[in-house]
């Protein structure tokens, strides 16, 4: 169903590339072709390094401080009271619109595009990190205070186990919303990455090299989300049993 589905979806794009024409949608083989192009010339590595390193760095310093933070806030519950409301005001806010004040204040470099992804990242993995904990059976924890477990084994042998499929889901969608992040920092940043290029090429009326970088960030995603689901099953087996 998978690969009747991936048929269909290239199969209507093909239908809709050659009814509109090159202007609006190129075909996919020619997408790829330009891109190869653009690999070939050293063009597709200029711009690719700046976007990968923000995102390595924003997206690294979002998990390192999402997955501790969510584990506090779950575990202790007066933190969790003092932090609940303005986390989800701050995640239901669009971070689009504070943007612009973060470039205001730490300026059009690359410490603001980095600030955007890690904002981007941590908040989702904060969010279901928490929630994993807060979820995790009580009588479990019960049981093992009841050996005389100390808090340390308690969190290892319950809280981490039992908490990890959230925490995975929350590394996923924090690492795919980093995508978005890194390419809305071009574009208003500027100057470097897949978001300038993207730009560039539009301003050009050049679809097809517009859709290129668009293309290796859809792939990218679609990887990135397929590794964590993976690492998920391999790491709590547990869960799909159910």
């Amino acid at each position: 169903m998978r690969f009747g589905f991936a048929a269909f979806v290239l199969a209507l794009w093909y239908f809709i590339a050659l009814t509109l024409g090159g202007l609006f949608l190129a075909p996919p083989h020619v997408i790829v072709s330009r891109l190869g192009q653009s690999i070939a010339s050293g063009e597709f590595m200029q711009y690719l390094g700046p976007t990968a390193f923000i995102l390595a760095v924003g997206a690294g310093l979002g998990v390192a401080v999402g997955v501790p933070f969510g584990l506090l806030i779950g575990r202790i519950r007066p933190l969790y009271w003092v932090t609940e409301a303005p986390i989800n005001i701050f995640y239901t806010t669009p971070l689009v619109a504070l943007i612009p004040f973060l470039l205001v204040i730490v300026g059009f470099n690359y410490q603001s595009k980095i600030v955007i992804v890690f904002l981007f990242t941590v908040l989702p993995v904060v969010i279901n990190t928490a929630s994993g904990v807060r979820t995790v059976d009580h009588d479990l924890v019960e049981l093992s205070r009841s050996f005389c477990a100390k808090e340390w084994t308690v969190w290892r042998d319950v809280i981490v186990p039992g908490s990890l499929p959230a925490i995975m889901t929350g590394l996923r969608i924090g690492l795919i919303h980093a995508l978005v992040g890194a390419v809305l920092a071009d574009f208003y940043a500027g100057a470097s990455g897949f978001g300038y290029l993207i730009i560039l090429y539009s301003n050009r009326f050049d679809i097809t090299g517009a859709l290129g970088p668009v293309f290796v960030l859809a792939a990218a995603g679609a990887a990135v989300a397929a590794l964590l689901k993976t690492a998920q099953r391999r790491l709590s087996p547990w869960q799909g049993e159910q």
